[in-house]
C-alpha cells in the first residue's frame, strides 16, 4: 500500500544516525512503536465515538514524535481532523499509522 507517510519517513535515515547495534536506538525504536501504537487504537476508539475532546489530546501528544520521525503527512492529518470531518478523513490517516509502524517495525 502506498501512502504518503511510507514515502516522506526513511528509517534508514534515522538508522545510520544511531548505527546498526546501537541499543539505545531499539529501545527508542520500541518506545515510539508502543506509542504510535496505543495513540491508533486511542484514535480508532475516539474516531467512532466522534470523541474531539480525545482526539485533540492524542494527536497533541503525538505531534513532536510525528514531527520526529517526518510523518508530516500524518501530523498535519490529525490536526485537521474536526466533528465535520473526522468520519472521512480518520480512515485514510489509518493506513497513514499503519506504514508508520510497519516502517518503525521493520527496524
Amino acid at each position: 500500500m502506498s501512502t504518503a507517510t511510507s514515502t516522506e519517513f526513511n528509517p534508514e535515515y534515522f538508522k545510520a544516525i544511531f548505527g546498526e547495534d546501537a541499543a539505545e536506538w531499539k529501545e527508542f525504536v520500541q518506545v515510539n512503536l508502543k506509542t504510535y501504537r496505543n495513540g491508533y487504537q486511542n484514535l480508532q476508539s475516539a474516531s467512532e465515538h466522534r470523541n474531539m475532546s480525545e482526539v485533540k489530546e492524542i494527536r497533541h501528544a503525538l505531534g513532536p514524535t510525528l514531527q520526529q520521525w517526518n510523518a508530516v503527512t500524518l501530523e498535519q492529518g490529525l490536526l485537521a481532523l474536526d466533528m465535520d470531518n473526522i468520519a472521512a478523513n480518520w480512515p485514510p490517516l489509518r493506513a497513514e499509522f499503519e506504514a508508520l509502524i510497519s516502517a518503525l517495525e521493520g527496524l
